[in-house]
């Protein structure tokens, strides 16, 4: 198991650590409609964005634009996603638990999920995973869809401390 957290360099910038060693980074553009994130994990580039018409798909691209992951609706305003990735598909569902939470399912098993706590009246972003995901693609997504609302129940400064159970 391994250690996980985010931490805000700055505005839509964010540093990615396992076992408190950086590994990763994110920038999200908040400046179009497809709120593209230009990512790096362990010195490998991609990029997600958003896809579509009404933009409620998002593709994982290598930096060369070879797409290699597809998240899309499952329903028209579903609560629930197709995520297609590594020739599988998983699951990404929306779930108060207690609060906010987004979480990648295969099958009926859960693969990795972030949320909030409450920490004694103040939110606190919380991961759960299993080490299925060694590349940390899961990582990225989850927090790229998770950001807005761990940025919206969050202080400015905080450093967002994930904790990774079985």
């Amino acid at each position: 198991m391994h250690s996980k957290s985010w931490k805000k360099m700055a505005e839509g910038q964010y540093a990615f650590y396992v076992d408190d060693v950086e590994s990763g980074q994110m920038q999200i553009s908040y400046n179009s409609l497809e709120r593209k994130a230009q990512c790096e994990v362990n010195g490998v580039p991609f990029q997600i964005k958003r896809t579509g018409f009404w933009k409620t798909s998002i593709d994982i691209s290598k930096a060369t634009g070879e797409v290699i992951g597809k998240v899309y609706p499952e329903k028209w305003y579903a609560s629930s996603w197709s995520f297609e990735f590594g020739n599988k598909k998983y699951r990404i569902i929306i779930r108060n638990n207690p609060m906010a939470e987004y979480a990648i399912l295969d099958g009926t098993t859960e693969i990795a999920a972030y949320g909030l706590d409450a920490n004694n009246g103040h939110p606190k972003v919380r991961i759960t995973s299993t080490d299925k995901e060694a590349d940390f693609i899961f990582d990225f997504l989850l927090w790229y869809l998770f950001v807005p609302t761990a940025t919206e129940n969050s202080e400015d400064h905080l450093v967002f401390l994930l904790l990774v159970t079985a």
